[in-house]
This record gives C-alpha cells, sequence and structure tokens, in this order.
C-alpha cells in the first residue's frame, strides 16, 4: 500500500461523506469512493451486485419492466451518490468480490486475494462502477458488475464458503440478519413466559422467509406458520416442510389476513414480516396476539405506519426493526442452507429461475439445470443459419403438444408395478431375499395379489405398518413374502393417516435426491466441467471392476461422460439385480451398487484431473422408473431415457412404458439429470434420408414429454446420429443439415450426436475417416454431447488403445476446429438450407398424420424405425393397472408439485 493511504481515519466513515457534512455515511446524500485507502480500510474489486427485493422491486416497477432502464438508474444512482442508495425505497443491497487492498491497521481480518461478501448495506459503502453494468441485463437482483467498494473499519464482512455456490452464498448473505433475529426473539420469549411461541412469516417462502422459518423452528417455536401470495408458492412452501401451515393470502389485507390465521388457531406470539411490498404493516399487527412481538425485516415496511396502526388498533405488542447484524449471524444463515433441505430446495428454486431467465447456455458451468419455466414453445427465429420458417416450427410443437397431450393423460390415468415399486425405493426399502428376488418386488406382488394396484401401494402398505403388521418396510416385505400379513384398504382418518406416513418416507428419498443433486453442483464449482462438448465414451465389460479400470483411463484420456452400457437383455428383467456383478453379456447390469462403486471411482479421477467426469447409465425397460430411483440416489447425470428405444425395439408395452417414462422423467428433473433420448436408433433400422423426418418428430415429441414432465431444455439430450451411407452423394451435406436443423430447432437443447455404426464395414481406416467427419461435422454445428466413434465398430468390443485412437480423432477435430461453428452459414437457399426445410416440412406432415390417428396407432402402424408394436401388445403389459378414484401415491403427488414449483418466482410477496 502506498504511503498516502495511511493517513488516519474514521472507523464510521466520516471521511468518506462528501454531503451534508458531519452525518454518517447511511445518512449522506454523496460518498467519496476513490480518495486514497486509509490504514483502517479495505478495498474490494466488485464482481457482482445484489439488490435489496424492495428497491429491485420499485425499479422494475418505475421502468416498466425494462431492464436497461433499470439498469441506468442503478449506474446514475451510484455515479450520483458514490453508493448505490435507493432514493425512494432508502435501501440497497450487498455486494461479492475480492480484496483487492487491505490498510495496515484494518481490523477486518481481510487479506488480499480474498473472496468476500459485505454483510453491511450497500447504502453505506463507498462503491465506483467501470463498466457501466454491461454484463447485466437489469431482469434480476444479481447484477454482474465491475468497479471498487470501500470497507471501514466497522464495516462486516464474510468469506465466501469453498463449499457453496457463489450465487447460493450471495443470496443466502443478502438476509442472513432474518434467521439471527427470529432466533433470538423466539428465544426470548421462551425464556421470558416459559412457553415456546407460535410463529408467522409474511413472505415465507422468499429468502428471508425461509430462513426465518427455519431458524424459528431451531429455537424452539412449536407451531409455524407460513403466508404466501398464490398457488405456485404455497406449493412450494408446503413442499419444503418448513412450515406446519401454510396459509395463502394477501399480506396488505389486514382483516383476511386475521381471518385465516384464525381459521388455524392465530393469532399467533411473533410475526416476521419478509414481504418487499409496502401495506403489510397492519396486517402484522393484527396477526399478533396482545403481548408478541413484530418483526418488521421488509425495507418496504413504513414505520409511521406501524407505529400510527398499532396505536389505532390498540395492539400491545412489541415492534422491531429487522437488524441486518447480529453476532454469527452470517454462520448461522450459512449453516441453515446447509443442512436444512426445505431451505437449500427454495434457494435453489429461486437461483434456477434467475438462470432461466437470463437464458442459461445448455451446458452452464455447474451443469444443474434450471427449473422448467413453462410448456409454452417459442418459435425459431428466421434468422437462424437455415432461415427455418418461424410459423412452420411453431406449426411443428403445437402439433407434438396435441399428439402428446392423450399419451400424457394415460400415464396420469394408470400405474404400473415398477412405479409402486419404484415409490417404495423412495420410502427406503432396499435389498433382496436369500434368492435374490429385490424386497420391492415381493412387497408389490403380495400386494397386488390381495388388493390389487388401482389404489397403490401406499394405503395398503402404510396402514399394514401402522397396525403392526411389520417393523418397517423390509421386515414386513418378509412377512408378506411368508403370507404372514393380510393388506387392505383403510378409509376415512385411518386412510389419511397412512397416507400422511408414506408422504414422509417418500419424501425423506427425495431429499436424499436433492442433496445428491447438490453434492454434483459442489462438485462441479470446485473442478470445473468440460470446455466445448462434453466426449462420451462407453465402457462395458460385464465386471464393474474392470469397468472401473476402464473409465479411469478414458477419464484420463479426455472423456468428460463415461456411459456404462447395460447387460444385454436387462431391460427385459422385471426387477433389478441387487449388489455388485462381474459378469453380464455385452454389458454390465444396473444396480445401485455398480452405481455407487463406479461414482466413487470416477470422483477420485475428477478430483486428481480437477476436471467433474460425469457417469451415464440407462433408465428404460420394464424397471425405467426404479433405475431413476437408484440414478438419483447414486448421483448419476446422464441416463438414456426413452420409452420408444423399449417399444420398438425391446417390444415392451407401449401403455406400459409411457406411465412409467413420465415418472421417471419427474424424478430425473428432480434430480437434475439430462436425459438422453434414442432417436439415433431408428436410423439404425430405418434409412438415415427417408426417416430423416421421423427423428425430427420424434425430438419434437420428447421435447413436449420432458417438459410436461418437468425437465428443462438444459436437462434434454435429444439423440440423432451420423448414419446416412457415405456412397451417397452429398452424404455429409445432408448430414450437415440434418445435424443443424436439430440445433436450430433446439437451441438451449444438448444435443446427443451419435456416431456412424451402421455402415461400419469393418475397414478401420474408413472408418477412422468416417469418425473424422463425424466430429467435423459435430464442432460445425454445435453439438454439445459427442459419443466417441470406434474404427473397430462392428469388428470386435473395443480395446483400450482403440479408445485412445479415437480419443486422438476427437481432440485432434475439436482444437483444429477451434470455433469453426462461427464462420459455417449455408448459403442461403442452398442444398443444405433446402434439405432442412424439406425435412421440417415432412415432420410436420407426419404430427399432423398423428395426430389424427392418435400417437399410440401410429407406434402400432410402424411409423418410427419400421417397427409395428401394437398397444395391447408386448412386454409387461400385466403390471399396468388403471387408477381407482381413490388412488393414493405420494410420491407422484410430491414428484407433480415440484415440476409446477418453477411458475413464478415469488421471493419475498405478500
Amino acid at each position: 500500500m502506498n504511503g498516502a493511504a495511511r493517513e488516519p481515519s474514521s472507523p464510521l466513515g466520516l471521511h468518506r461523506v462528501v454531503e451534508p457534512a458531519g452525518v454518517l455515511p447511511q445518512a449522506a446524500r454523496r460518498l467519496d469512493p476513490d480518495a486514497p485507502l486509509h490504514e483502517d480500510e479495505v478495498r474490494v474489486d466488485v464482481e457482482h451486485l445484489n439488490l435489496d427485493a424492495a428497491s429491485y422491486r420499485q425499479l422494475h416497477e418505475a421502468h416498466g419492466g425494462d431492464g436497461e432502464a433499470v439498469r441506468e438508474a442503478v449506474c446514475r444512482i451510484v455515479r450520483e451518490r458514490g453508493k448505490l442508495h435507493n432514493p425512494v425505497t432508502g435501501s440497497g443491497g450487498m455486494l461479492i468480490g475480492t480484496v483487492a487492498e487491505t490498510g495496515p491497521r484494518s481490523p477486518l481480518g481481510l487479506k488480499p486475494g480474498d473472496r468476500v461478501a459485505s454483510l453491511v448495506s450497500l447504502t453505506l459503502t463507498p462503491l465506483t462502477l467501470t463498466d457501466g453494468l454491461r454484463d447485466w441485463d437489469g431482469l434480476s437482483e444479481r447484477a454482474p458488475a465491475r468497479g471498487h467498494a470501500v470497507l471501514f473499519g466497522r464495516s462486516i464482512a464474510a468469506a465466501l464458503p469453498a463449499d457453496l455456490p457463489d450465487e447460493l452464498s450471495l443470496a443466502v448473505l443478502d438476509v442472513c440478519g432474518a434467521p439471527a433475529l427470529t432466533a433470538r426473539t423466539v428465544a426470548d420469549h421462551t425464556a421470558r413466559t416459559g412457553a415456546t411461541p407460535t410463529v408467522a412469516v409474511l413472505g415465507a417462502a422468499g429468502k428471508s422467509g425461509s430462513l426465518a422459518l427455519a431458524a424459528a423452528r431451531r429455537a424452539g417455536a412449536h407451531h409455524l406458520v407460513g403466508v404466501v401470495p398464490d398457488a405456485a408458492e404455497e406449493a412450494a412452501l408446503t413442499h419444503s416442510r418448513l412450515a406446519d401451515t401454510v396459509v395463502r393470502a394477501d399480506a396488505r389485507d389486514a382483516v383476511a389476513l386475521g381471518e385465516r390465521l384464525a381459521e388455524c388457531g392465530g393469532p399467533v406470539d411473533i410475526t416476521v414480516v419478509c414481504t418487499d411490498v409496502p401495506g403489510c404493516e397492519h396486517a402484522a399487527i393484527l396477526a399478533t396476539r396482545d403481548g408478541g412481538t413484530v418483526i418488521f425485516f421488509s425495507m418496504a415496511t413504513s414505520f409511521p405506519a406501524a407505529a400510527l396502526g398499532a396505536e389505532g388498533l390498540r395492539a400491545d405488542v412489541t415492534m422491531l426493526i429487522g437488524n441486518g447484524y447480529q453476532p454469527g449471524h452470517a454462520e448461522q444463515a450459512l449453516d441453515l442452507v446447509r443442512t436444512d433441505p426445505g431451505v437449500r430446495g427454495l434457494f435453489d428454486r429461486r437461483l434456477r429461475r434467475e438462470d432461466a431467465s437470463k437464458g442459461s447456455p445448455a451446458v452452464s458451468r455447474s451443469a444443474v439445470p434450471p427449473a422448467p419455466a413453462s410448456l409454452a414453445h417459442r418459435p425459431t427465429a428466421s434468422t437462424g443459419k437455415l432461415g427455418l420458417d418461424p410459423q412452420l416450427v411453431s406449426r411443428a410443437r403445437e402439433l407434438a403438444v396435441r399428439a402428446g397431450r392423450p399419451v400424457v393423460d394415460l400415464a396420469q390415468s394408470h400405474t404400473t408395478v415398477a412405479v409402486e415399486r419404484a415409490s417404495l425405493r423412495l420410502a427406503g426399502l432396499s435389498g433382496a431375499d436369500a434368492e435374490g428376488i429385490p424386497w420391492v418386488n415381493r412387497l408389490v406382488d403380495a400386494v397386488r395379489d390381495q388388493v390389487g394396484l388401482e389404489h397403490g401401494v401406499a394405503l395398503p402398505v402404510w396402514h399394514a405398518l401402522r397396525t403392526g403388521a411389520g417393523r418397517d418396510l423390509t421386515d414386513l416385505a418378509a412377512r408378506a413374502t411368508a403370507r404372514d400379513v393380510s393388506f387392505r384398504l383403510p378409509e376415512g382418518a385411518e386412510a389419511t393417516a397412512a397416507v400422511r406416513t408414506a408422504r414422509q418416507a417418500m419424501a425423506g428419498g427425495l431429499g436424499v435426491i436433492d442433496a445428491r443433486r447438490r453434492e454434483r453442483e459442489r462438485l462441479v464449482s470446485r473442478w470445473g466441467g468440460a470446455r466445448g462438448p462434453l466426449v462420451y465414451l462407453i465402457v462395458a465389460t460385464g465386471d464393474i471392476h474392470e469397468d472401473i479400470r476402464q473409465a479411469a483411463a478414458a477419464a484420463r484420456g479426455g472423456a468428460d461422460v463415461i456411459a456404462v452400457i447395460r447387460s444385454t437383455g436387462q431391460s427385459l428383467l422385471d426387477y433389478v439385480p441387487h449388489g455388485a456383478t462381474r459378469e453380464g453379456y455385452a454389458g454390465t447390469y444396473a444396480t445401485q451398487e455398480n452405481f455407487r462403486l463406479m461414482r466413487a471411482a470416477l470422483d477420485e479421477v475428477s478430483a486428481e484431473l480437477g476436471r467433474y467426469v460425469r457417469l451415464t447409465n440407462y433408465a428404460s425397460g420394464l424397471c425405467m422408473p426404479e433405475i431413476a430411483v437408484l440414478a438419483g440416489f447414486e448421483r448419476l447425470d446422464m441416463m438414456l431415457n426413452d420409452s420408444m428405444y423399449g417399444i420398438l425395439f425391446r417390444d415392451i408395452n407401449p401403455v406400459r412404458t409411457f406411465v412409467d417414462q413420465r415418472f421417471s422423467r419427474q424424478l430425473h428433473a428432480r434430480a437434475g439429470i439430462v436425459i438422453n433420448t434414442g432417436e439415433d436408433n431408428y436410423l439404425t433400422t430405418a434409412d438415415a434420408v427417408q426417416a430423416a423426418h421421423t427423428v425430427t418428430a420424434s425430438q419434437l415429441l420428447n421435447e413436449y414429454f420432458g417438459k410436461e414432465a418437468g425437465l428443462s431444455d438444459a436437462q434434454l439430450g435429444l439423440g440423432h446420429a451420423f448414419e446416412i451411407d457415405p456412397d451417397l452423394p452429398d452424404s455429409f451435406r445432408m448430414e450437415l443439415s440434418h445435424a443443424l436443423l436439430a440445433r436450430e430447432l433446439f437451441p438451449d437443447a444438448p444435443l446427443k450426436w451419435m456416431p456412424p455404426t451402421r455402415h461400419m464395414t469393418g475397414d478401420v481406416f474408413r472408418g477412422y475417416l468416417l469418425n473424422g467427419f463425424f466430429n467435423l461435422a459435430g464442432a460445425l454445428t454445435r453439438q454439445d454431447i459427442l459419443l466417441v466413434g470406434m474404427m473397430t465398430e462392428a469388428v470386435v468390443t473395443p480395446f483400450l488403445s482403440d479408445r485412445d485412437l479415437a480419443l486422438q480423432n476427437v481432440r485432434y477435430v475439436r482444437e483444429a476446429a477451434g470455433a469453426l461453428e462461427e464462420d459455417f452459414r449455408p448459403a442461403p437457399g442452398g442444398m443444405i438450407a433446402r434439405r432442412a426445410d424439406h425435412v421440417l416440412r415432412e415432420a410436420v406432415d407426419l404430427l399432423e398424420r398423428i395426430c389424427d390417428r392418435g400417437l399410440l396407432d401410429a407406434i402400432a402402424a410402424g411409423t418410427f424405425g419400421g417397427m409395428r408394436r401394437p398397444v395391447d401388445g408386448g412386454r409387461g403389459r400385466d403390471g399396468v393397472a388403471e387408477r381407482a378414484p381413490g388412488y393414493r401415491n405420494p410420491a407422484t403427488e410430491l414428484l407433480e408439485k415440484s415440476a409446477d414449483f418453477g411458475e413464478r418466482e415469488g421471493e419475498d410477496q405478500p
């Protein structure tokens, strides 16, 4: 630090006040952020600003939602005031950045290079912006920024935790005073009265609201009420299980809210206001019993309205202004988000919605997708490289929805043995009997034999547990196998109690999946991901321990995704084998233990390489939903998941497969798993030129089915392949046309690009060249998931040396091509553009015919892959049951709710 920075200064920051003289920095109209650093100060290079909710809402509404105008307004405030201090709301926010310089007498304990979050308001923090916030769209509270800020001797800052994503830490630390003050108030009430308090939180599904609920619970509050404004927030908060009672009401309507609270035992002892809109003061006062406490943690609060309102209502309540500082507040808030799944889920939901609103790339830095926003499809702009007709694209998507909707209705009105078994796995039932038959199979079969599946297994199973038929699920399954249990369908209060207990158990399994998703986020954040497309390589020896050795070698050779092919025929097994396996035919059995062993091995090599290596397997066949559960439990990253593959190529009953597919995709959406679809397989049995439109039509259908189940664009690994006969004239140009058509139809999906197989002849030199062209087409059309092609395809199972050569091919083309995609622009009206238009029009014609006859009938007629599969045929049909009016499955109910969470972000709503 230079000598000019060493003059004495005020730890309160008085020396930075420009006008008016004699006031503290928060009350100042203008601060000086550019004077030389003083000896007790710290200069921070800014990376992100986080506007507080009330300030952002006011700016957003004042400028009619115009992001550019919001951005300019923030820049103007900082230019004029030397700090971010909204003159309307009087609030600011906080920042994260890197310590650039520290004075020799700074008491903050920071050093250059530390990444920190400020824990004092930007209304009193000297701030300069140097980039005009050019990377911020003005459409969310989080703003990427460049500039510097100054922390005083009495400022507060926290080092950013290494185990949490920055954006999550920023969101938590922005409101970390709320849970600390809530916990202290609960403890004070208990000490003063000798009774644990009831607590209501207004804006309970938001950042500060969810933390306040969790902190109140941990401090001993005995009944928590969460107040939210709409159905989406009600579903989200209910799912989080943070509140004992969830009330949907407008917190600005004091009388209506008071009536709603009275219905559930109100008023309460403590009310915490975490809304971001004005006008909630009187409702909060009426919600609180005499002798109680109201904490106003909203920057939209009018304190004169609160004080005068309490007087006018003759309310004997203590009113506290939410203080953003409490000793240990940062650590307490971070601990809550680490350890409470409900809090973490609500924060993750909010951040995914913000990422989605910014148009996150298909494969993001954390490889964690944002939550789905809507099934409404936007037409592709005609400015793409192919000049596609946007009305034709929109028509194609509308037809896909029309064709797919009856199948979704069918899935929602039926269940299968696999769905019920998967639900039991979520509830914690695992293992197998002495014969190797999984306990979930034993228990579901026993229930089906006695009372059928039409009402689901939750009612009879948990009623049996509650009446003492078994100590736990495993004991119940063993007794049922021995025919020592008589199942029946409970009614009334008994049914309600059974469903409630089942929901708690199944929610625990979903909590495990949520935790594994967060674990992936942390590891990807720590180790980073791939540059460019994900290089996808297959191992399949039958021996999981040999697979692990080959997978580690492949990762060290450059593979980003390891796919373990299942043993041939496992898709036709109506049970999931148990334990580690050391034999299989042309693949390795998919079991939970095999998943665990491979995931652990890849984590080890990821740490070695400093690059997160992804794991893929197959959620298809007769046990699709169960394998989806196990994949979520063991943190797999991608799953091949497409009912059409099982229908067409394994002759599994269409109804069975579509029911199972929807449930499994809901699980994948929850787990953050990217699905891979199987359209590439069509081209192994049908001509790749003549059947190209069936691939496009199927991709559109899979997009609809995936989004309806809750998957985001970034989770849709739609499949297609380089399978045109290379002897055809212009074959490479047609491959480019088909690949670019997929990219432009699905710009945000991580497309899965499959190498040539059908026309590999055994000539390894020709095969190596074909794979080079395949890799080049992927580079030119920005394919995200690139399966490594083997020149020995159709000759032998690849040796390690074959894989090494194949990876060299990928590396050479990828490095040599670089950003060649930017320069690749087919001639307008040229052969590539005309071919794409022709394929799209054929796909639209096909979808129109499917709408006329129905998708199931189209499958029966051999529309896809040339395979005819009637609706009442195929394996597994006997495992399907139509749901009765009283059907209950808490797992499906919880997953349906989670698919709806992203519909509306409601941070700190009234």
